[in-house]
């Protein structure tokens, strides 16, 4: 065999595109633009020069800055050369302004801004903007990309009303790119009752305080909006907007979330969906008490006997019944057998009846496509949830190693896990592989027995690469750290970067060593 050593150039085009797709336009256009004629051929094609992400997004959510001598390159040599070709651009707070004088950009309609701090994004989208030009009369589609500790529900309302009151030709707004659950949200108030309009609006997304602000944003305001998706903090059963019946015609996709119990399905939910009667799309994410079950029968008479017009119909809905309420004899197939001649998707149920008394009933489209998943319980191991980052696990029953073996492969991207279970577990087995949870940043244990701040911390039990965020209570972490001196549980605990306790601890002297990557 020879031992000649292959170069770059003597690769065909098909493997150096596969090479230099996983570089992405950035480091392609920086090393190949100017070089050799074939390679920056390919480096001008609309392939690298329609779309270019200025921004390091790190695992942990924070952002790196560009190196300033590669910055200072694209801004005087390689945007000028390709900046007609430009119609995508992510930004970061420290380049935007300097990247967007830096060329005319005749064809940029889309901006990706990611990490801003409200005061700094909000400076942007005013009259004395350098930029406001390109924002009024260019820009069609934005999305921001937030961190949760630099907003409230404030200043993400503000920056909501600004971007819709200066950028007159946008009609794609996705201000809902926080990947956590508790984050800022957009809220009503007198000041903002009189803003927030829109001729050319055809797409928001975007998360709210309380229904009534989902009501505020469809009442005419955004009188030409096709799509909707709206992650709400809570629904309530009163509402102090005017009850209105008026159909929204125009709405032809709407997704509703809901992360927290709510008692208004009827009331409201089902109320607000009879009034878009031209939708082709719902999707549908709550939690729900109620005296009886949600299933095929109760979605087709309520919801979808008033969509003639619906292709696609997504939901996850868990109904949470006092036991005493139901059938003793309920079982998944009664409620599988509601979905019989299902025009949609197939679907996926469990049935829990808990030692405190509640039942809940949880029914979902399969494939599963939300992002997350509240209240995973020992019932639900048949399938398989792929998009899913986010999870909330509860039960009143243990949760044993094999299911957590089973929940490594079944939701491959988590990266934020919530534990509640007061049980102890049973099968504790020695020489257990294992497990790996190679997207895992966040752990909250609320109310969970100690076996399972073992399970997730000693390194023989769990492989967590990227876990940088746990909220435990100190006692035991003290235990299971054996006054942070434990081996077996430094390898998991020396690489967090954030500690959050209910508490004010004063900390021993050791705390620091154990613990070297902690923010101070």
């Amino acid at each position: 065999m020879s031992n000649r050593i292959i170069s770059l150039l003597d690769l065909p085009d098909e493997i150096l595109l596969i090479i230099f797709n996983k570089l992405g336009s950035f480091y392609v256009l920086y090393s190949l633009l100017n070089s050799i004629q074939r390679l920056d051929h390919i480096a001008r094609s609309i392939h690298y020069s329609n779309s270019i992400n200025f921004s390091i997004e790190l695992s942990d959510g924070q952002v790196s800055t560009i190196d300033s001598d590669k910055l200072h390159r694209f801004c005087v040599e390689i945007l000028p050369q390709i900046h007609d070709h430009i119609q995508i651009i992510t930004l970061e707070t420290t380049s935007i302004e300097r990247i967007l004088l830096a060329a005319q950009f005749p064809n940029l309609n889309t901006l990706v801004l990611v990490g801003f701090s409200p005061d700094i994004l909000s400076s942007y989208f005013t009259e004395k903007s350098p930029i406001i030009h390109l924002l009024k009369e260019q820009i069609k589609f934005i999305t921001l990309k937030i961190r949760n500790e630099l907003f409230n529900d404030i200043s993400y309302t503000y920056v909501c009303e600004r971007i819709l009151s200066v950028c007159e030709k946008c009609i794609y707004l996705d201000i809902n790119q926080s990947e956590m659950v508790r984050s800022s949200r957009f809220s009503i108030d007198d000041h903002s009752q009189n803003i927030c309009y829109s001729s050319y609006l055809h797409t928001l997304i975007i998360r709210v305080e309380k229904f009534d602000d989902c009501l505020f944003l469809l009442d005419g305001r955004l009188k030409n909006l096709s799509s909707l998706t709206v992650r709400v903090s809570f629904i309530e059963r009163l509402s102090i907007i005017t009850d209105s019946r008026e159909k929204l015609f125009h709405l032809k996709e709407f997704s509703l979330e809901c992360p927290r119990f709510s008692t208004a399905y009827d009331c409201q939910i089902v109320r607000l969906l009879h009034r878009m009667i031209n939708l082709k799309k719902l999707t549908l994410s709550f939690y729900i008490i109620r005296l009886k079950v949600i299933d095929g029968i109760d979605l087709n008479e309520k919801i979808l006997c008033h969509m003639l017009n619906l292709d696609k119909f997504l939901f996850d809905i868990c109904a949470i019944m006092p036991t005493w309420q139901t059938n003793d004899f309920l079982s998944t197939n009664d409620i599988q057998n509601t979905f019989i001649n299902w025009k949609y998707s197939q679907v996926g149920c469990s049935i829990d009846r808990f030692s405190n008394g509640i039942t809940y009933c949880h029914i979902y489209s399969i494939p599963f496509q939300m992002t997350n998943f509240m209240y995973l319980t020992n019932s639900i191991r048949n399938d398989y949830f792929p998009f899913v980052i986010n999870v909330t696990l509860y039960d009143t029953r243990p949760f044993e190693y094999d299911f957590f073996q089973w929940m490594s492969k079944a939701i491959p991207l988590l990266k934020y896990l919530t534990l509640s279970n007061f049980l102890p577990q049973v099968k504790k087995l020695e020489n257990q592989s294992c497990i790996p949870y190679n997207h895992l940043v966040r752990v909250r244990f609320t109310r969970a027995h100690i076996d399972y701040v073992y399970q997730f911390l000693c390194h023989t039990k769990a492989y967590v690469p990227q876990l940088s965020i746990l909220k435990i209570q100190y006692d035991k972490l003290f235990t299971v750290t054996n006054n942070f001196t434990n081996v077996t549980t430094q390898i998991n605990c020396r690489q967090l970067k954030q500690l959050l306790f209910d508490e004010i601890i004063v900390y021993p002297e050791h705390f620091h060593d154990y613990f070297p990557c902690l923010t101070k």
